[in-house]
């Protein structure tokens, strides 16, 4: 089968009225979050390096840069939109390989803003490029855990030129152009996890997406059939990996925000620990648990969990986000994991530190990870004796165990706060949930804007 054609004829022909409802209420919720992280995230130093760039470029000022107080180019402000919606890591995730559509709302918020497009156009871009994303994801499972490549920066880039394609309502020919370039553009490595450059991942994507379709729409060519193609998109990133291309068959026939859906992460940190977070949680608060009556810690993860989650005594905030030992200190002292919990000052914190060394992890080969299932079993050994255990295998936020409709509202409060007062995080709000009413959507942007640093 002619993969990329089959992608590009999709793209092409995607309309508001032939996406089903429940896909849609899926998508929304998706861009409520993402906007809500974003513009938390707006005021992490990797999104303000990139913020400070784009207004030194003096570039046309079409689509806001969110969180910042001014405009740029639909180029520069996805660049900046997509790695401040990434910086905290706290942006939704799919039941594959993490968040792979990281950059996507970003693409499609900051073109669609410079093409003056309405809610429905927007919600028309973001599911095309959610399914075509979602859909190579499935063709390459082993992508991140043995071949090293990030998926928001890989097929997410794919992905943000498909939703990209859409708003400029390109053709199947130009979507396959502009599909083609994206693949040139694709990278980003595993091993920069913890540092500013994950995050940056996800702002190249949503970028790569922007700069692909506009190239395309100008007439811009590249190799067609770039993904079945010999030494195409999935063998150059396959190289040995099994390559599953059945995964893109059903596309358009079945909506992945529906089959799949998608993962709100309740923590801001690695989703790998989230269920050893939700295991501590529930012991604290069955056994009403003290930091001082317990002894020691002992975590089994999966391989890939393990091999992720790098950090034992994390020196900054980056790197607390990927330290079982500190996720879980902060767990049993205050009851929960916050924002404010990741800044480089508390992860110093001296009580913190001292429960962490009492915190380690161990591989269980019987722990199978795959569609949200992320197992952990966290033991404690407590000073009088008594061993506490618990097994999780679907984190909170997961269709197995939900986040309800009023945690999602309060996680989105609680991130635009960071950057908005509450009048206006209530008018973004109203603007989200009705999005589709919306006949131009640059209000919503402007509300988005913020306060100036």
């Amino acid at each position: 089968m002619e993969y990329t054609a089959k992608i590009a004829g999709f793209v092409a022909e995607a309309a508001y009225e032939k996406i089903p409802a429940e896909a849609l209420e899926v998508a929304k919720t998706a861009i409520i979050d993402c906007i809500g992280v974003t513009l938390a995230g707006s005021r992490e130093k990797s999104a303000d390096i990139c913020g400070l760039l784009a207004r030194g470029e003096g570039a046309k000022e079409e689509s806001t840069v969110i969180g910042q107080g001014f405009k740029s180019s639909a180029l520069l402000a996805s660049l900046a939109n997509g790695t401040a919606s990434h910086a905290l890591d706290y942006d939704y995730s799919f039941t594959q390989m993490g968040q792979p559509m990281a950059g996507l709302v970003a693409a499609v918020f900051s073109l669609a803003e410079a093409l003056t497009a309405s809610g429905r156009e927007l919600l028309t871009a973001y599911v095309a490029g959610f399914e075509v994303t979602a859909r190579l994801v499935g063709t390459l499972p082993e992508l991140a855990s043995r071949g090293g490549w990030h998926s928001p920066a890989t097929v997410g880039s794919v992905g943000a030129a498909a939703g990209s394609a859409r708003l400029l309502g390109l053709g199947p020919e130009g979507v396959e152009m502009a599909l083609g370039i994206t693949a040139s553009m694709a990278s980003g490595i595993v091993a920069n996890f913890a540092t500013m450059t994950k995050p940056l991942h996800a702002g190249l994507a949503a970028r790569n997406g922007v700069l692909a379709a506009k190239l395309a729409k100008e007439g811009f060519t590249s190799s067609p059939a770039i993904l079945e193609r010999p030494k195409g998109f999935f063998q150059a990133f396959s190289r040995e990996l099994p390559i599953h291309e059945a995964a893109l068959e059903t596309l358009g026939k079945k909506f992945d925000l529906i089959e799949r859906g998608i993962r709100i992460k309740p923590y801001p940190c690695g989703g790998l620990m989230h269920s050893a977070i939700d295991a501590l949680l529930e012991l604290r608060r069955e056994y009403g648990l003290r930091p001082e009556a317990v002894e020691k810690i002992q975590v089994a993860v999966a391989q890939d969990a393990y091999n992720s989650i790098i950090y034992d005594r994390p020196e900054t905030g980056l790197q607390g986000k990927f330290s079982l030992p500190y996720v879980l200190a902060r767990a049993l002292v205050h009851g929960r994991v916050v924002l404010d919990h990741f800044t480089d000052e508390a992860v110093k914190d001296p009580l913190v530190r001292e429960l962490g060394s009492k915190i380690s992890k161990e591989v269980d080969s019987t722990f199978e990870e795959g569609e949200g299932r992320r197992p952990s079993r966290v033991t404690i050994q407590m000073n009088d004796g008594r061993t506490l255990s618990r097994r999780i295998d679907f984190a909170k936020g997961s269709r197995r165990s939900p986040m309800s409709p009023e945690e999602i509202q309060e996680k989105f409060v609680e991130c635009a706060a960071k950057a908005l007062e509450r009048k206006a995080i209530n008018q973004v709000l109203e603007h989200l949930k009705a999005l589709e009413r919306m006949a131009d959507i640059r209000p919503l942007c402007w509300l988005l804007m913020a306060r100036a640093k």
